[in-house]
């Protein structure tokens, strides 16, 4: 009976401490960190992941003192919070160029009620974050990120940190960010100043000419032909940005991982 009790033991923290990589993913990553997801679902997801992940990730610790474990429970809380904050600044990404676009195209103003962040947000930003989570399942992004979070229990097994990676280069890439939504939003915001500076040229030729009651439709009508233009490019711009994310991920796990050695 002691003998049983003790090998269940054994089980039991590297269990707790690959939840607790999980829960990471959970709580920062897009579509697993959904508010709109029940916390019930994502408790029973983390217990299954964990128990397939344990009988080839719950290797015997170095050190079984508790202000040790506390340490490793911080480690590998912040490995699945990386994993999840670098796919979610795509999603971020997503959402700041339909702000822009809702801001050029006279949107500003209205807003809609977002399930994901339970915020109030543009209605063009609502648009671009579902199409974005529609692509990710489509694409098969979940999986990747569980492929991810599966290889980081080879190269940084449990007890490990994510010691080579700084704070320089996790702002690097979250400064991505503005780049991957400014390039969404480039055709867009080309289209929609063009129009402002023809019609300040024909206010000017013709002071007559009503030109804010006609700008106002032909630049919405313009805005949103380009928009749904540059949808069909969106599927390679998006698996070229989540792939990016998740080998953000798995290079500093594998340079955490050289370190470590």
């Amino acid at each position: 009976m002691t003998l049983a009790l003790t090998n269940w033991l054994r089980y039991l923290i590297p269990g707790l401490l690959i939840a607790t990589r999980l829960s990471g993913v959970m709580l920062t990553g897009p579509f697993w960190g959904a508010s709109a997801i029940p916390a019930r679902i994502k408790a029973g997801l983390v217990i299954a992941f964990t128990a397939v992940l344990l009988p080839v990730a719950g290797p015997a610790l170095p050190s079984n003192s508790l202000l040790d474990l506390f340490g490793y429970g911080l480690s590998e809380l912040m490995i699945g919070v990386l994993l999840g904050l670098a796919v979610l600044i795509v999603m971020e990404a997503a959402q700041l160029a339909g702000n822009v676009a809702g801001f050029q195209l006279g949107l500003g103003l209205e807003t809609a009620f977002d399930p994901t962040t339970q915020a109030d947000t543009t209605v063009l930003a609502t648009f671009h974050q579902l199409m974005v989570l529609y692509l990710m399942l489509q694409l098969g992004v979940h999986r990747w990120v569980l492929r991810a979070l599966a290889e980081s229990f080879t190269t940084l097994p449990l007890g490990s940190n994510l010691s080579a990676l700084t704070a320089r280069q996790l702002l690097e890439f979250a400064g991505n960010l503005w780049v991957w939504g400014l390039q969404l939003v480039l055709p867009v915001l080309m289209v929609t100043m063009l129009i402002d500076v023809t019609e300040g040229f024909f206010a000017k030729a013709a002071p007559q000419l009503p030109v804010m009651f006609i700008g106002i439709p032909v630049k919405a009508l313009c805005g949103y032909a380009v928009l749904m233009a540059a949808v069909s490019f969106w599927p390679g711009i998006f698996s070229r940005h989540f792939q990016q994310a998740v080998n953000f991920f798995l290079q500093h796990a594998h340079a955490g991982a050289a370190v470590t050695g």
